[in-house]
């Protein structure tokens, strides 16, 4: 299932609750934002086009997930932590790579989620929390290997990008932050604002767009450019959620900017409007800048089936992708 995650999407960010919905006197719920994932039914299994996630419980509470290639090979564990019910951390080791997230609360509300890369603070996210104790707006620091994804996100105004290896910036400065509007217990718009001062030398840049797609001839002249050439990149980014009234049992789940775990319904429209303006300046003289203002325009439908007590069976996209849930009993 194609995940709308739009900004610096590797960072796992915001941990919420479940809701019972169906219920007509429902028990109380722990408030949203408090970092406790205890929906009323419990994952079993998750399968998509890239394989196969087992969620191991330990009563209430998820131990582990561990993940599977289509041919049932392993290719990851992440490993939950906890303070009392809420997460502290959550650890796996993918190719090698060790990350931990780690979660800081102020009382009983997340105010901080941390990504650390090898032991390294890659990634700091900062949790506000509206008087009705939703979180409004979070902000971002980052380094500058997560800006790539940004970047790769610019596909969706229609700029042909490459592969994920050999991205490299250098970082002079960024603001990066979203908000999100409420209705109800649900997400209706996420608000995207990143402004980045960077660098980069043209055989990177060579390697995230596609220059002949956008330069034609001319691309091959700017391989000759030696040395690092200042990036700007400023994206301003509305998107709008329509929902089902069915019960969504990733809410509470640590996520990414991804409005999909912050509401207690599932969507089924997202509406993604707005632009990002690429500067690629040279540090040599007669040769333009590459300047150009990205419309995004872009809506995502998806379509549930459901069981009896009104959580997913199976989610598919408008782009043939498919996800299958099983429940523990």
């Amino acid at each position: 299932m194609k995940k709308i995650l739009l900004v610096v999407c590797a960072i796992s960010l915001i941990s919420l609750v479940g809701c019972k919905k169906d219920d007509p006197t429902p028990e109380p719920q722990p408030t949203a934002g408090e970092g406790i994932y205890n929906p009323d039914a419990h994952i079993a299994t998750v399968a998509n086009n890239d394989g196969t996630q087992q969620w191991i419980w330990n009563g209430d509470k998820l131990d582990r997930i561990e993940s599977s290639d289509n041919e049932g090979n392993a290719t990851s564990v992440q490993q939950f932590t906890y303070n009392g019910n809420r997460i502290a951390s959550i650890s796996q080791t993918i190719s090698g790579v060790q990350t931990e997230t780690r979660v800081s609360y102020n009382g009983n509300y997340i105010s901080a989620i941390s990504i650390f890369t090898d032991g390294v603070e890659s990634v700091r996210a900062t949790v506000n929390h509206s008087a009705a104790n939703k979180i409004n707006r979070v902000d971002l620091n980052v380094d500058a290997s997560y800006i790539t994804n940004l970047l790769g996100m610019l596909t969706q105004g229609g700029l042909s990008f490459k592969g994920n290896d050999g991205r490299k910036l250098t970082l002079n400065s960024t603001n990066i932050y979203a908000t999100f509007d409420w209705e109800g217990d649900d997400v209706r718009r996420m608000i995207v604002n990143a402004d980045i001062n960077a660098g980069i030398t043209m055989d990177d840049i060579g390697q995230i767009i596609d220059l002949n797609a956008i330069l034609g001839d001319m691309a091959a002249l700017l391989g000759l450019i030696q040395g690092e050439q200042p990036l700007v990149i400023n994206l301003r980014d509305t998107i709008d959620f329509t929902y089902d009234e069915h019960h969504n049992p990733l809410q509470g789940f640590i996520g990414m900017l991804d409005p999909q775990v912050l509401s207690a319904n599932n969507y089924i429209l997202s509406e993604n409007r707005g632009s990002a303006h690429v500067n690629l300046s040279f540090n040599i003289p007669l040769i333009p800048a590459l300047d150009t203002t990205i419309s995004i325009l872009r809506v995502s439908d998806l379509f549930y089936t459901y069981n009896n007590a009104g959580f997913p069976l199976t989610v598919s996209d408008d782009q043939g992708n498919e996800t299958t849930y099983t429940y523990h009993e």
